[in-house]
């Protein structure tokens, strides 16, 4: 097992130190893992605007236990993490632990320096996530929340409990893909790069913000159920171009009612079950369209629509602009 404790609140220094334990390089500060331990990299990226971004996408080949230890420089992190857990996951947010076993985890959270954070990961486990790390100063500035002090405080006494405020839907992992996905060969990567993940901060901030005064201060609904219902949204988006689940199959699925599973799901992602895939669906043959390369009756049919007249219907509904005027 490959042990590494650290301080640091600097990626570029976290990066370096990392570095030197596995006995590796770093090219333009970024670090392709060693075989022996993973099959990846890890990246810093400096945001013009004064934050720094970790980006990472590995499998590992080894045990592996991290911990951040806690310093007295009060720092924020948000953590979007996927993670396809080979075995166990254990998170370690100072005296709150989260196991979980051999499932797909994905959140997007917030942790402060103030505390400790460990985590183990077993051999197998691929790790796809970008961390981003700010002082209140910065959020106050640059997001424009007059009372930051009160949303972070509020949600940090909730510790691993943050993991009940925010899963990840379908717009999420939209900016996370593109971030992972964009060349780095190419001249727009690391605008393309900035671009998203402030992206990702101004919706995490903008949606906490709306729900500090209720949801933060008295969470209602348990961890055990926002996995589920994260659980209910990877399979609603997992094939999109399938016919979907229908709601009984799903609260089997979530181990809930039908009734208990629509008033969640409506609560944790704004809108209906159906709503919410019918959204996914249009954002899909919206992306088709807009290359080009399929006719608007190829992705209707490939959506789900044997009547195209309902398709533009439906599309012009989400987007207010026909299929046809699109692909134009």
């Amino acid at each position: 097992m490959f042990n590494f404790e650290y301080n640091s609140y600097n990626y570029r220094q976290y990066l370096e130190e990392l570095a030197a334990a596995l006995h590796a390089r770093i090219h333009d500060c970024r670090l392709t893992y060693p075989e022996n331990f993973a099959t990846g990299y890890s990246q810093c990226i400096e945001l013009p605007n004064g934050l720094q971004a970790l980006v990472s996408d590995y499998t590992l080949n080894d045990q592996y236990y991290t911990k951040r230890n806690k310093i007295p420089q009060e720092y924020y992190v948000l953590r979007y993490e996927e993670i396809w857990i080979e075995d166990e996951m254990t998170l370690k947010i100072d005296n709150d632990t989260l196991k979980t076993r051999n499932e797909h985890h994905a959140g997007i959270y917030l942790t402060s320096t103030l505390f400790d954070l460990s985590y183990l990961g077993r051999k197998g486990s691929r790790i796809k996530s970008i961390y981003i790390i700010f002082n209140k100063e910065w959020l106050a500035e640059n997001l424009r929340i007059k009372d930051p002090e009160d949303v972070l405080t509020a949600y940090l006494n909730l510790k691993t409990g943050s993991f009940t405020i925010e899963p990840i839907d379908s717009e999420y992992r939209k900016y996370f893909n593109e971030i992972l996905q964009s060349e780095k060969d190419s001249p727009l990567h690391i605008a393309t790069v900035q671009n998203r993940i402030m992206l990702l901060i101004e919706r995490f901030f903008s949606r906490l913000y709306e729900k500090s005064a209720t949801l933060l201060a008295s969470p209602k609904i348990s961890k055990h159920d926002v996995r589920q219902l994260m659980h209910v949204e990877s399979l609603l988006t997992k094939n999109i171009l399938s016919r979907p689940p229908t709601i009984e199959q799903l609260a089997q699925e979530a181990t809930m009612s039908s009734a208990k599973l629509k008033k969640l799901f409506k609560e944790v992602y704004g809108t209906s079950i159906y709503a919410y895939y019918q959204k996914q669906r249009m954002a899909v043959a919206r992306d088709m369209l807009l290359t080009g390369n399929f006719t608007v009756k190829e992705v209707g049919l490939k959506v789900g629509y044997s009547n195209l007249s309902n398709f533009a219907t439906a599309f012009r509904k989400e987007f207010d602009i026909l299929p046809s005027e699109i692909r134009a």
